[in-house]
């Protein structure tokens, strides 16, 4: 599922998950995912700091980090583990989800079913671990790109 989904739907889907973490729906949270609806793809933290201060909502960076953290934790965002060296994030559109970015222009594309069960269940049997996650990016080039490139 491409992230760019309908920010509505998007904005509901966070707070339904905050909510049924037991977490307040505060003024603060608030501004962080509506200023991450703004966003068609990922953000940075710096980005998501601009854009809070221009709809005059101003956070700390302890405030934001440790909100950025709560919601990772509890799937409203995933963090994204970006090839500039710099971790940027998305509202994530399902609690457990995998992504396709486009190291040009940056679009990620979700997907839920990664096919990586059976390893799991191997490298538990080999390691004698208890897998419980597992993290999987992918990095290529979006079709939108793709085309521009060959168009040239």
């Amino acid at each position: 599922m491409n992230t760019t989904a309908d920010p509505a739907l998007r904005v509901s889907m966070a707070r339904q998950r905050l909510s049924a973490a037991g977490y307040k729906l505060t003024a603060p949270r608030t501004a962080i995912i509506d200023a991450a609806c703004t966003y068609q793809g990922s953000f940075s933290a710096a980005q998501l700091v601009v854009t809070l201060r221009e709809h005059d909502h101003p956070l700390g960076d302890a405030s934001l980090f440790r909100t950025l953290k709560l919601f990772t934790d509890i799937g409203v965002m995933q963090r994204i583990h970006g090839i500039d060296d710099c971790h940027r994030y998305i509202l994530s559109s399902q609690h457990h989800a995998h992504r396709v970015v486009c190291t040009t222009c940056g679009d990620i594309a979700e997907f839920a079913e990664c096919g990586l069960d059976s390893m799991i269940r191997t490298l538990e049997g080999q390691t004698g671990y208890h897998i419980v996650d597992h993290l999987l990016e992918l990095f290529g080039v979006c079709p939108r790109c793709h085309r521009a490139h060959t168009a040239r």
